[in-house]
């Protein structure tokens, strides 16, 4: 009787309990490879986490922006005032050959302008383009030099790197504005405070009167059109061979350059994909965070910086 007992509680802990079948012991599951198959990981990659830090970057770069513009770009103008200043200096006759008519390239200087109402004291250099309004005012390839028949239009900033025309609205008819160039010193009284919408009479077209043409953005944040100052030179002009100057559209126009959109378009990819790379790595590679952090940071500012250099060339070149 007991052996009978011991069989059948052997025979009990065998067979499965009702409703269940016994494992089958196939080597080929699909839960084990069989034999010469390779089995494929695919990583849990935080797409959530590296598309937040993406639009991270997005708004780290408009933030990079504006700090750019209101606080690095008035260092930038104030130094490259000093160096053509220096220029100026160490070179007269860069300025005395104007009175031959030898204009200098671009980005040369060419006048000093002075308005006591506005505390301003600028270098001119030689066109409107907006790296030329980059250095301070400029004189529109073109026009007189100042102090000589005709009209002579100077064109600045009015926020960005310093914005000398800031106060440019706040001159008054009778104030005066002196320019001293190759041909001399020349004292000019304002005339007219006037703003020009898109599409009225150009400011910028020849003139029978001997006249000075200031011309800056019309509105500190959304400007649509020019804050045009008009001033009559005081006594007789100077008279000096003409020069013709063929100038691009987009200097004309005061716009901004037409390629730096597309450059900075290209440097905040670069800044953005950088960072996304970056996190991705981090992710996989935990140990090595602070290598990664090293490289990385300097990258993304590197990147930053000619991002915020190629949209401050694309926006109008008197903002």
């Amino acid at each position: 009787m007991t052996d009978l007992q011991t069989r059948s509680a052997a025979d009990d802990s065998i067979d499965p309990p009702e409703g269940e079948q016994a494992p089958s012991g196939d080597v080929g599951s699909a839960d084990t490879p069989k034999p010469g198959q390779r089995t494929i990981n695919i990583p849990d990659v935080p797409v959530a986490r590296i598309l937040g830090v993406a639009l991270v970057g997005v708004g780290g770069l408009l933030v990079l922006f504006f700090l750019y513009l209101l606080f690095f770009t008035p260092t930038t103008a104030g130094r490259d005032q000093a160096r053509l200043s220096q220029s100026l200096v160490g070179h007269p006759l860069n300025v005395f050959n104007l009175v031959n008519g030898q204009i200098p390239a671009e980005g040369s200087p060419v006048a000093v302008l002075h308005i006591p109402q506005l505390n301003v004291d600028q270098i001119v250099v030689s066109g409107t383009s907006a790296a030329d309004l980059m250095n301070g005012p400029g004189l529109m390839p073109g026009t007189a030099l100042p102090g000589t028949v005709g009209n002579s239009v100077i064109a600045a900033r009015r926020v960005t790197f310093g914005g000398p025309f800031g106060g440019l609205g706040s001159l008054t008819r009778g104030d005066k504005v002196q320019v001293t160039d190759g041909a001399g010193t020349f004292t000019y009284k304002v005339v007219k405070n006037v703003q020009v919408a898109a599409g009225q009479q150009d400011v910028i077209a020849p003139s029978l009167n001997n006249r000075l043409t200031l011309v800056t953005a019309n509105s500190s944040w959304f400007p649509s059109g020019r804050e045009v100052v008009v001033a009559l030179l005081v006594g007789r002009a100077f008279t000096i061979p003409g020069v013709t100057q063929t100038l691009p559209t987009y200097e004309t126009g005061l716009s901004g350059d037409p390629v730096a959109g597309g450059l900075a378009l290209l440097w905040s990819l670069l800044t953005v994909i950088v960072l996304m790379v970056a996190v991705y790595v981090a992710w996989r590679w935990r140990r090595f965070l602070w290598l990664i952090y090293f490289f990385t940071a300097p990258t993304v500012m590197f990147f930053g910086l000619f991002a915020c250099a190629a949209v401050a060339r694309a926006i109008p070149a008197t903002y």
